[in-house]
């Protein structure tokens, strides 16, 4: 699939300028191998290659990867990336200087695997101004397309721009073949579209910052092919899981497009990182990002309907004080974050207060949110995370995240809203006990 023509001439177009910027195609096939190896020599100007992969993905697509570089005249050197701590490996600036160190003099480099091993593969080819391409593993996540990388920097999840994949393939039988707990983190991060656009938009309606709605819309077609029967991705259907990947994959275009994350990532995926980021200060475990962010989803859906409801608004300007012991060892870098945010949440209340703002943000955003239990009705079908019992952690601790993830990014998001409107954090607990139990 050429990813440019996928977009449509509604985008093609309007952007002609942005098509370098994105993956050049992407390949879903049992000869997805050979097609990333022949289009890669042509983005290559040598046939050196790193291949990048972990113990995992190495046993499911390795041979198959690195037996059609070879094929198509590249000289592979295999890079192993090892656990981190007796756990799959992590995409921080630790783990990025490990394999930047490993990484010898290569033309591109190409990761077998899914989200941390792509972001890793994207980041170290971006420093060292290299091509990169990825034989997926899982339709697990949608940075894939993504030129945004978001790996963990001094333990904040943070966010900023590398360059995208030149090529994207996946063999549609180790697609199937994944954890099922990968293949319904996938759908809870592309099902977070549906709540994230409207934090978009808000964002347009609030300070002027540009929103596309063809972009927006990018994914809303492939959609249909998985959505209207979520069962066959619990089942691995492989046509289902291939659809999912496309729609991961566009949804990662729509960011490249507009330069960042907001096409797919609002406040939903803001309680994933606080789940994460505590996890991480705490030396625990956590669940899957995707898994998180679907749950977070409905969430995020029921937040705003209570939001919305509200015909007069009662705005509470002073920010939530950051948590200094919840955040634990890396507060003080969240509080650099939190500063900018009590900023941009000072600003929204202004703006609120206008006459008429907040009547045309009702009007504007009651029809573009979900319900919500319609996304937990699609997540359950799919045997997706679907209430925080799933996740394997305590309502408390959902909690928390929902009250304090906002802490961490400037944008305005759902948790912002809902907090400058009152809504957080009083309704957080009866929202949990009537969506996520």
């Amino acid at each position: 699939m050429n990813l440019w023509e996928a977009l449509g001439p509604g985008i093609t177009s309007q952007r002609p300028q942005q098509r370098s910027a994105l993956p050049r195609a992407l390949f879903v096939g049992s000869d997805a191998a050979p097609q990333l190896a022949a289009l890669m020599r042509e983005e290559s100007a040598g046939t050196r290659a790193a291949m990048v992969f972990d113990t995992r993905t190495g046993a499911a697509a390795g041979e198959a990867c690195g037996g059609a570089l070879r094929e198509a005249g590249f000289d592979v050197h295999e890079v192993l990336l090892p656990d981190h701590d007796g756990h799959s490996p992590v995409c921080d600036d630790t783990t990025q200087a490990w394999l930047r160190e490993a990484v010898p003099e290569v033309d591109t480099l190409v990761g077998v695997g899914s989200g941390v091993i792509s972001d890793l593969c994207k980041w170290v080819a971006f420093e060292l101004s290299k091509p990169a391409a990825i034989y997926a593993t899982a339709a697990s996540m949608n940075g894939y397309s993504a030129a945004n990388v978001a790996p963990s920097i001094a333990g904040v999840k943070s966010l900023f721009s590398a360059r995208a994949h030149r090529v994207i393939a996946a063999a549609p039988a180790v697609l199937a073949a994944a954890p099922r707990e990968l293949t319904s983190a996938g759908l809870g991060d592309v099902i977070a579209k549906a709540v994230s656009t409207a934090d978009w938009k808000m964002n347009e309606l609030l300070f002027g910052e540009g929103f596309s709605p063809e972009v927006a819309a990018i994914i809303d077609d492939v959609e249909k092919r998985f959505l209207a029967e979520p069962e066959r991705l619990a089942e691995g259907d492989g046509e289902a899981v291939g659809a999912l990947l496309e729609a991961l994959v566009l949804s990662g275009c729509a960011m490249t497009l507009i330069g960042s994350s907001m096409p797919a990532s609002g406040g939903e995926h803001l309680i994933s990182h606080a789940l994460d980021m505590r996890a991480g200060a705490e030396g625990k475990e956590h669940d899957l990002h995707g898994r998180q962010v679907g749950v977070a989803t409905i969430f995020a859906a029921s937040l705003y309907a209570r939001v919305l409801a509200q015909e007069e608004l009662q705005l509470h300007a002073e920010p939530l004080a950051l948590d200094r012991t919840g955040w634990g060892a890396i507060a003080n870098s969240v509080a650099e974050h939190h500063e900018k945010q009590s900023a941009r949440l000072a600003a929204a209340c202004e703006r609120l207060a206008e006459p008429g703002v907040w009547p045309q943000l009702r009007e504007t955003l009651q029809p573009m949110v979900p319900e919500a239990r319609w996304v937990k009705d699609v997540l359950e079908r799919a045997g997706a995370a679907h209430r925080i019992e799933d996740l394997g952690i305590e309502k408390g601790r959902f909690l928390w995240a929902v009250n304090n993830g906002a802490q961490i990014r400037e944008r305005f998001t759902s948790l912002d809203l809902a907090w400058a409107t009152g809504v957080l954090p009083g309704a957080g607990p009866e929202l949990c006990a009537r969506y996520l139990r």
